[in-house]
This record gives C-alpha cells, structure tokens and sequence, in this order.
C-alpha cells in the first residue's frame, strides 16, 4: 500500500508538471498568435498611409450618446467604427478603413486570450486601439496630434507607439489616450485609457517604423476612474514609460 501510494505521488507531480508545461506552452503559443495580429494590423495601417499621401488612417470619436463613457464610440470614416463593450457582431470593424488591408478578416482584431465580452454577452471582437495623438480628436487644437507620418519627428518613428492591446475594462474611448505629464506635477499622473496585461503582467506594442515589442509591466493593471491620480511608485514608472512613447507638442 504504502509503494502504491508513493507511485500515486509521484504521478501526480508528473501530471502537475505536465499541466504547467502544456498551460505555459499554450500561453506562449496565444502571446504569437497576438503578435502576427498585431503585425498584420500595423501593415495595414503603414500601408493606408502609403497610399493617402502619407495621412494616418482617421482614429475619432463621436460624442456619447449617454452618460457613461461606454457610448463614446468611434467614428465613421475611422480605423474602426462602434465600441467594442457594445458591439454585437464584426460589423464595425468591417467599416473600419483598415479592413481590406488586412484581407477583410476579423480575427486580427482581437487577442486569443482576450475572454472578455460585450455588456450583452457576446464575445468582443477587438482588443486593439491606436493612439490617440495619432490621426485622433483635436487636431486642430492640439499639437500632439499627427495626421501624418512625415509629422512624427519628436520622439522619432522607431519610438512611437501605434497599437496596444488595452485593458478589457479600460473606458474604450475611440483611441488609447494617454495624458500629458504637463498636466500634472513633478511626481504625479493618471491614466485616461489602461493597457492589458494579460500576457504574463505585460502587453504588445506596434511601433510607426514597423517593429513591435512586448512590455513587461512593473505593476499589475486595473482601470482606476479617469484622472485619479496614480499612488504608487511603480505605476507612474509604467505611465511615464508610455509617455515616453507619444508625439511631442
């Protein structure tokens, strides 16, 4: 009895060990799946701008339709249209000016390992935004927002976020919308939009030379209400890291 216990034991480590390697070898396996999407959707978005004169693929909002911050929703004549908390089917993002680029397929949209679902129930189609400062609101008002790559000097092309994977419960408000250090002092700042962190505390960025990195985060990400100031130390390292990554004025 006592044998027939120690080769139970030792097959239950066996199978734990197993299960960890499958579970890690799965995760791996989504985080590239993630990655081709990523890549295929700032091809696209490279290409759009090749061929309108070097515009940036449009990335506005159009006022909410009520009180909460989930009705904001992205334009017609943008990138994607609708909001993905609301959205029922992919036809929003067959709107979208970026969908025959990548081969009319919704699928490049959303992260595997994006569980999260619409407000009705339905699995959500996209886990993907673009900065706000490129091709966003205000342009007219605000200098950080570029319509064109040629405009994207300060910092350079090769440090410029495109695409982020955010946060399934982030405010979705058209693009991912970081907010200016300026706005606040020496040692503060907020978030407006969250980036995932569903791949091991990190996520995937696309950059407007091409490439594409994974970051790791230093602390875990949960929304807080837009404008709350963040209070720990390693939050605002991973802010300011971002910041870092936007159009200057």
């Amino acid at each position: 009895m006592i044998e027939l216990m120690a080769v139970l034991a030792i097959i239950l480590v066996v199978v734990g060990l197993l299960s960890a390697a499958l579970n890690s070898t799965r995760s791996k396996t989504m985080r590239v799946t993630c990655l081709d999407n990523m890549k295929q959707l700032q091809f696209a978005w490279t290409m759009y701008a090749d061929e309108n004169n070097d515009y940036v693929a449009l990335n506005k909002t159009v006022p909410p339709s009520a009180t909460s911050m989930a009705s904001i929703k992205s334009s017609p004549g943008s990138w994607v249209t609708g909001n993905p908390k609301e959205d029922r089917s992919v036809d929003n993002l067959a709107k979208g000016t970026l969908f025959s680029l990548v081969s009319k397929n919704a699928d490049v949209y959303r992260c595997p390992m994006d569980g999260s679902t619409t407000k009705f129930g339905n699995q959500r189609t996209r886990s993907y935004s673009i900065s706000a400062y490129l091709g966003g609101d205000d342009d007219d008002l605000d200098s950080r927002v570029k319509m064109r790559t040629s405009e994207l000097v300060n910092p350079p092309p090769e440090r410029v976020f495109v695409f982020i994977e955010e946060h399934e419960q982030s405010i979705w408000a058209g693009g991912f919308l970081v907010i200016p250090r300026e706005r606040f002092g020496v040692n503060g700042g907020a978030w407006s939009s969250t980036p995932s962190d569903r791949h091991m505390q990190g996520c995937n960025l696309t950059f407007v030379d091409g490439h594409l990195e994974y970051w790791k985060w230093l602390a875990p990400k949960k929304p807080i209400p837009p404008g709350k100031l963040v209070d720990n130390a390693k939050e605002r390292n991973d802010l300011r890291r971002l910041l870092e990554s936007v159009p200057k004025p």
